[in-house]
């Protein structure tokens, strides 16, 4: 399928993942939901194996969308399906909000101590990321010879036309509300309760004839590789991944002042087995992180990760990544969508 400029797709959750359901009943010790593709092989070899071969347990991943394993849980809070989930941001503060998972205590939980503290303090104990994207720009370095340098530079490039550039839809679950919402709009003096600045550089983009949005991250690479877009807002890990396929003539790098992060977190779902502790436990130890952040190429959050050497230099730096307040974001999520709508289009 070819990346056509000025096609969006309708639905907060369109093409992003497929939900699959949760049994009611799980033959399996442990039941954890998690994401698909390379994300649930890295985390099958890096966390799965290692836990069922040390426990002598067995575990149950199960894929789908985090907003229905919510209201599958709340349905069910004494009896859930799931134990363990891996959620985005904005799903790990409404999973805290209304009750649904258990804080992870020390004690139970003793890797959290290797976490870096700018990580582990976000969820107050009640879940913690385990890994982080960060999302640049990848471009064609054919058809590209002198990309920006900043955001702002983007931003005039593409109004300029000096290429043809994608970015996140606001319908783009992981990353549309935070990075082409707030993003912007705190680049352009506004912020969480401003939005009005950021909207407003990016219709101009838009008006240009531009500047594409994207809800499935496939059609970026699929965009790229046709020629239809000359660059794109993209996730460090999935861009790296694509770079290294035999694909040279694509390029990724990180504009300044800093690069937007999206984080995934694991959290234990309150009344369920605690043989949950032991899982996240696991995921967040040293050996897990290393091999999962090695076969991601995402950044992960023990501080004593080690990286493989052929990828480490992929892995965006913590010191560039800026932290979207995905806690004060969460509530205006409704009026950004409706702003969204109303400006840039559906």
């Amino acid at each position: 399928m070819r990346y056509q400029f000025g096609i969006r797709t309708r639905g907060l959750l369109a093409g992003v993942m497929i939900f699959t359901g949760v049994a009611s009943v799980s033959a399996a010790d442990l039941t954890v939901g998690a994401f698909g593709g390379i994300w649930e092989q890295s985390l099958r070899k890096c966390v799965v194996e290692p836990f069922q071969k040390r426990t002598g347990k067995t575990v149950d991943v199960v894929l789908g969308a985090p907003v229905q394993w919510l209201n599958q849980i709340a349905a069910s809070p004494n009896k859930p399906p799931l134990d363990v989930i891996y959620n985005p941001s904005e799903i790990a503060y409404d999973a805290i909000d209304r009750g649904l998972v258990d804080l992870l205590a020390a004690e139970k939980v003793p890797n959290l101590a290797d976490v870096l503290p700018q990580f582990r303090d976000l969820g107050k104990g009640y879940g913690v990321p385990h890994n982080y994207g960060a999302m640049g720009i990848i471009y064609n370095s054919q058809t590209v010879k002198d990309p920006p340098k900043d955001w702002k530079a983007f931003v005039e490039g593409t109004v300029a036309g000096k290429w043809k550039a994608s970015m996140p839809s606001v319908n783009y679950p992981s990353g549309g509300l935070a990075i082409s919402v707030w993003l912007f709009a705190d680049l352009y003096g506004g912020g969480v309760d401003n939005i009005a600045p950021g909207l407003a550089q990016i219709k101009r983009m838009q008006k240009s004839g531009n500047l594409a949005f994207w809800n499935d991250p496939n059609s970026v690479l699929n965009g790229l590789k046709g020629g239809d877009i000359d660059m794109a807002l993209y996730w460090d890990g999935r861009a790296w991944a694509f770079i290294d396929d035999n694909n040279s003539d694509f390029k990724y790098y990180s504009p300044g002042p800093g690069v937007g992060v999206g984080l995934t977190w694991v959290q234990k779902i309150k009344n369920s087995s605690d043989l949950g502790y032991d899982f996240v436990n696991t995921t967040l130890s040293k050996e897990a992180q290393s091999c999962f952040g090695s076969a991601v190429r995402y950044g992960v959050t023990n501080k004593n990760a080690v990286f493989d050497a052929k990828i480490k230099h992929e892995i965006t730096d913590t010191s560039i990544i800026v932290f979207p307040p995905y806690r004060q974001i969460v509530p205006h999520q409704s009026d950004w969508v409706e702003a969204w709508n109303k400006e840039i289009g559906r």
